[in-house]
């Protein structure tokens, strides 16, 4: 029995260190992904102040931890504020800091706090948020065998905490101000198809034209969604929302094509 319980302390004490220095071990690997990724993947100026690595904070998770950080437009929004925020926060699995280079990382979870996020439309259509570094179809005969894949966004739960949203549309002159947000959403975004329930509360302003129709009005909206990944069809399911007490429902979808966009609601 004694002989048990000494090899049951040494097992537990080893884990102990290995969780106490795995943050040390796996921190500048997690954080070369990162710039790797961005670098090759991204038209903007991506930086931040520190990048922390704890095994402790969600364990059984990992969790990657990214304080003070911003996204800044190249051209043609040069100098725009993309992103900004206070603490991003990323849980996956333990196992996913023992792949390679070469393999995804997969993320179970995402945490945002205290953050803005501008988007815009100019004038002439050209979105702030089109930043993804466009890439050309490889060749059937390309004898590449390995690619640097980066992080896999398979999320099963995702949050945005005391944040701001803005979006503003000179096309259509549509200005919706978010503010106060506080957002979760619990799906499997590794399925084709998959049911995502949501719970919102913000201040919300918004204006269309020359027409005011919310100015930092509460609004809190509880919405089950079908997300259809594949063909990227987004279905209203179950929902409840309340503007300054006002109980509504939504009915319809939003479907995105490759050139315009479908949207069908209905409320009531």
């Amino acid at each position: 029995m004694k002989k048990i319980l000494k090899i049951t302390g040494i097992v537990v004490g080893i884990l102990i260190v290995v969780l106490l220095l795995a943050p040390f071990i796996f921190k500048g690997t997690i954080e070369d992904i990162l710039k790797k990724n961005i670098n090759k993947n991204l038209n903007a100026q991506v930086a931040w102040e520190e990048l922390d690595l704890s095994l402790f904070r969600s364990f059984p998770q990992a969790a990657v931890v990214i304080k003070n950080f911003s996204v800044v437009n190249n051209e043609p929004f040069a100098g725009d504020t993309l992103a900004s925020g206070e603490r991003l926060k990323i849980d996956m699995g333990i196992t996913q800091l023992f792949k390679s280079s070469n393999d995804a990382i997969k993320v179970d979870a995402l945490q945002l706090d205290n953050a803005l996020i501008h988007i815009r439309v100019d004038s002439i259509g050209r979105a702030n948020y089109d930043v993804a570094i466009k890439k050309e179809a490889p060749l059937a005969n390309d004898s590449a065998t390995t690619e640097e894949k980066g992080f896999v966004f398979d999320l099963q739960h995702y949050e945005i905490n005391d944040s701001r949203i803005n979006y503003l549309d000179d096309v259509s002159e549509t200005y919706l101000m978010l503010s106060e947000v506080n957002h979760e959403g619990n799906g499997d975004f590794s399925l084709d198809v998959s049911t995502l329930e949501t719970t919102t509360n913000a201040l919300v302003s918004l204006k269309i034209d020359d027409i005011t129709y919310l100015n930092s009005n509460a609004v809190a909206l509880d919405a089950n969604f079908e997300l259809d990944l594949k063909n990227q069809k987004y279905t209203f399911l179950e929902n409840e929302a309340t503007i300054n007490q006002l109980p509504l429902t939504f009915d319809g979808f939003v479907q995105v094509n490759e050139d315009s966009n479908e949207i069908d609601l209905r409320f009531k």
